[in-house]
């Protein structure tokens, strides 16, 4: 058996085309392949993913060789925002990629194990990793087991195009959707609190439950004020619409787009973020009201396609989704977690 090499690289290293044919063999670890997007979009998206993290202050790729043939890399990154809010130090697997018909297992075993002694270093505690597997991709997610990964949250990805239109087309009028404004975030902070029981901050037994149910009101909050993530400045930007009732604030949905990854696709999409109804409107059609409402907002917007996500085990929102027409796309999107130190 031949010996495989892992070494820290560089962005020459990234900058060949060896590693641009490794990024076009890869498997897809999160991109919308419903979206087809072509082969040239995914190695640019990939290597968006290499990029961030050397220029991340503690970021670092790793190459893994059996000679001069390169069989895959991976790319990490210490996540700031988490290690502020949760008080522990979070690093992530921004992206791994190990080409079809290599050892895919030992490739994987080396990458990893590299990874571990990265965020050993960096004293990270929480190491994170997202990924699209489709359900066929067994092997992958018992190998993940085996290496110390625990699958922490199971999400379904959902698509539309708008110009397919929208089933529900009669309207409760005593509602009334507009933007959301700064003067609202009182109301939708209170609202989101406890919103999202199954996600994973909430569900994690090793993460302070508090702050893991506070993640989400943060996020409406930043997004209210301004403040955003640096990273996604310029080219992201997120849209919230309220629904009222006799002028008390309901509910609200989010949606963002992305111009750097419309311009990967060669079409505008919209990314469904939130929606939320207050717990004592729930079970009355409102979501779905408020949903077509904010479908409309993305086809008014120039938007030709919407994707959505949620958890496995949300059953009213996988309702919701599927009543105004977005389909459900083949396999999951599994976080996993794996605690160091």
């Amino acid at each position: 058996m031949t010996t495989l090499t892992v070494t820290q690289a560089s962005a020459v290293d990234l900058n060949t085309q060896e590693f641009a044919q490794l990024l076009l063999k890869t498997e897809s670890d999160w991109f919308r392949e419903y979206l087809s997007p072509g082969p040239e979009a995914r190695v640019r998206y990939f290597m968006s993913r290499f990029d961030g993290a050397l220029a991340a202050p503690d970021g670092r790729v790793f190459l893994c060789t059996e000679g001069e043939r390169v069989l895959g890399a991976i790319a990490l990154e210490r996540m700031a925002w988490d290690s502020e809010h949760f008080g522990i130090e979070c690093g992530r697997i921004a992206a791994c990629c190990i080409a079809r018909g290599s050892d895919r297992k030992r490739a994987h075993a080396e990458l990893l194990e590299k990874a571990k002694k990265w965020a050993k270093e960096n004293g990270i505690r929480l190491l994170q990793w997202r990924l699209w597997l489709l359900f066929e991709r067994t092997e992958e997610r018992e190998y993940l087991l085996d290496v110390g990964f625990e699958p922490v949250d199971n999400m379904l990805a959902f698509w539309k195009p708008l110009a397919g239109g929208f089933p529900l087309t009669d309207v409760d009028q005593r509602l009334a959707f507009r933007p959301a404004h700064r003067n609202d975030l009182v109301a939708l902070v209170a609202m989101t609190r406890g919103a999202f029981p199954h996600s994973r901050f909430v569900t994690e037994p090793y993460l302070d439950r508090v702050k893991g149910d506070a993640v989400y009101a943060r996020w409406i909050e930043n997004v209210l004020t301004g403040q955003e993530s640096p990273k996604s400045l310029g080219n992201v930007k997120t849209h919230v619409r309220v629904c009222s009732l006799g002028g008390e604030i309901i509910g609200y949905g989010a949606y963002h787009t992305d111009s750097k990854l419309d311009d990967l696709l060669g079409r505008r999409l919209g990314m469904l973020d939130l929606l939320i109804i207050s717990a004592p409107h729930r079970g009355h059609g409102v979501g779905q009201y408020l949903l077509v409402d904010v479908l409309e907002a993305m086809r008014m917007d120039g938007i030709s396609d919407v994707e959505a996500t949620t958890w496995t085990t949300n059953v009213g929102a996988l309702v919701v989704y599927q009543r105004a027409g977005l389909k459900v796309q083949p396999g999951e999107i599994i976080t996993y977690h794996m605690w160091l130190n």
